[in-house]
């Protein structure tokens, strides 16, 4: 049984995440098995092409503010992704161009040497690295910013991978949650399980995990595990905006909130030290606070420097019908790496009967979703899309289960089954304008079939402290669902979602909200967890996302697209497919 801790925090339904739901775990040597990963929902780049050059400015416009630049405090969303490419490095990152998918080598030397089965893992920094203030940056670095991940007072935004993966004592806290005992830097007292958990020799670093986890050379590059230097560490108002860079760029004067900030080049970042980022761009202007419709009028419109911007706002799809070469050589049509679900109540009365749920899902009509949530915006919806290792426009729907759905077919199998009709369906989604549109398309289908629909909506900000109440379980039979994972691989969404070990408990389903629950895919998620091999590991997972779906565990709907705009003096443009806005670490001006 996996000992991990309850407690992994949900992906933001709304944020460009780090990852794509269609890539098959990476190798570790930082190259991607073409037997295990197909080649699908790859960047987008546009027709602003051409051999880039050293200098000028990168404008990015920014809807809204900055969060933080603290890694530490970032999860996976654009700001992470910008910061990753510009000033916070980490022991690995994700390539560029036909490498973007391969977790590579960054300030480490390699992606990692796991032993004891991939339950402890060690990094080997690389000579001639710095801050900008021209001091080393060292392993004792890197354990302090995994070590500020501990601290509860201060740690309230970003991962925290290293509190449950870390072998290190836990204990209950009064919200029934299993947490380390360690409480960060401050925390002489349990400093020592830290120690052990997360221990320096020289310039290597090395891990010690509870159980195996063969992607932890994805996991550490996340955010969370980015160095930290100990003496710049502070607790003031401004700290949150503070950078100390790694990267080829550093903050040139404080951050302003709501207003933004420049960054240039770093003169300690050394390039020989960093094969992924190029950092073409003298330096990058990031202007925030702006509204999301001046964002991309200023883009269309190109004044002044706007021709030399990007940004990472999602414009209307109707622009793609727009008549102009210019404007259409300035689009980009990337994967967001969302996937919409349904989750289905596996203890709800009406969905115990394994006919009613392949009737269920028989008789969705994913097209009609996809068209009522964007048209355009969404990818190809199959039965087969949430799996990690499928690309939804290279694969075609299971049998039976057609993008348009069946609802005579599912009305044939219900009658056939002896259940009474009309049968009652109580479905919960996040409401909104589309939402409300999309569920009464989908329930339209479903009455065709002869189900009797009960739909209710709940205010965006209320939906998962709803669903996830232990009441939820005898209030509705499906749940809407919405989920990326925060690395490219099946070990970042099957756990997290149908695993009820990390999930179940007497304070609700966690993550795993249709109380999914099943011995054998359990066992097929322990033997992928202690599979080193990339190829065998994919294909255990893919044994085990079929078993869920042979289950009715969920429905996929669709894959999300997200359509983005940038200046015409932009050259080397292209959206990262983990990353998922454009890669700074390629893009240039000149």
């Amino acid at each position: 049984m996996r000992n991990v801790v309850r407690g992994l925090r949900r992906s933001s339904a709304v944020a460009v995440v780090a990852a794509v739901l269609a890539a098959g775990a990476a190798a570790c040597t930082g190259s991607s098995d073409p037997t295990s990963t197909q080649e699908a929902l790859g960047a987008a780049p546009s027709a602003a092409t051409g051999q880039p050059q050293p200098g000028g400015t990168l404008q990015v416009l920014v809807s809204g503010t900055i969060a933080t630049w603290d890694p530490q405090l970032m999860y996976v969303g654009p700001e992470a992704f910008f910061a990753q490419r510009t000033f916070a490095r980490g022991l690995t990152a994700y390539g560029t161009g036909e490498h973007q998918r391969d977790v590579e080598a960054d300030l480490a030397t390699d992606t990692g040497t796991p032993s004891d089965g991939a339950r402890t893992w060690s990094f080997t920094l690389r000579e001639g690295l710095a801050w900008q203030d021209g001091s080393p940056i060292t392993c004792d670095d890197v354990r302090h910013g995994v070590a500020r991940t501990f601290d509860r007072r201060t740690h309230v935004g970003g991962t925290n991978y290293a509190s449950y993966l870390l072998a290190m004592p836990t204990k209950v806290t009064p919200e029934g949650l299993e947490k380390p005992v360690y409480a960060g830097p401050s925390d002489t007292a349990h400093q020592s399980d830290f120690d052990r958990a997360v221990s320096c020799k020289g310039r290597t670093i090395t891990f010690r995990l509870r159980d195996a986890e063969p992607d932890f050379a994805h996991i550490v590059a996340l955010p969370e595990f980015a160095p930290r230097k100990v003496a710049a560490d502070t607790t003031s108002d401004k700290a949150t905006y503070a950078v100390m860079s790694s990267g080829p760029y550093r903050l040139k004067e404080p951050w302003v909130v709501g207003k933004g900030g420049t960054f240039v080049r770093n003169e300690h970042w050394d390039a020989r030290t960093d094969p992924i980022r190029h950092a073409y761009p003298d330096e990058i202007h990031v202007t925030s606070g702006l509204g999301e419709s001046t964002v991309i009028q200023r883009l269309l419109n190109q004044q002044d420097d706007d021709a030399y911007a990007v940004s990472w706002v999602q414009a209307s799809p109707t622009l793609r019908n727009q008549a102009g070469t210019d404007l259409q050589t300035r689009l980009t049509f990337p994967y967001t790496g969302n996937v919409d679900y349904l989750a289905v109540n596996m203890r709800s009365k009406v969905m115990s009967d394994p006919a009613v749920r392949k009737a269920l899902s028989l008789s969705t009509n994913r097209a009609t979703y996809v068209t009522a949530t964007g048209g355009e915006g969404a990818g190809t919806p199959t039965w087969s899309v949430l799996s990690p290792t499928v690309d939804p426009e290279s694969v075609s729907p299971a049998p039976g289960l057609g993008v348009e759905g069946d609802p005579e077919g599912a009305r044939k199998l219900l009658q056939k089954s002896g259940v009474t009709l009309p049968v009652p369906l109580r479905v919960v989604y996040a409401r909104s304008v589309l939402g409300d549109k999309a569920y009464a398309a989908l329930a339209a289908g479903w009455e065709r079939a002869g189900f009797k629909v009960e739909l209710t909506g709940v205010p965006p900000e209320e939906y998962y402290e709803t669903i996830e109440k232990p009441t939820s379980v005898d209030s509705y039979d499906v749940f809407r669902g919405v989920w990326t994972p925060d690395w490219p691989s099946a070990g970042g969404v099957l756990p997290a979602l149908f695993d009820p070990r990390i999930n179940i408990d007497s304070s609700g389903p966690g993550q795993d909200v249709g109380y999914f629950s099943n011995d054998a895919v359990n066992a097929l998620i322990d033997k992928a967890d202690a599979t080193a091999d990339p190829a065998a590991r994919s294909r255990v997972w893919e044994q085990a996302d079929r078993s869920i779906r042979d289950e009715g565990g969920y429905i996929a709907l669709s894959a999300t697209k997200a359509l983005y705009l940038h200046g015409a003096g932009v050259k080397t443009y292209e959206d990262h497919s983990v990353g998922g806005i454009v890669d700074l670490a390629t893009v240039s001006v000149r």
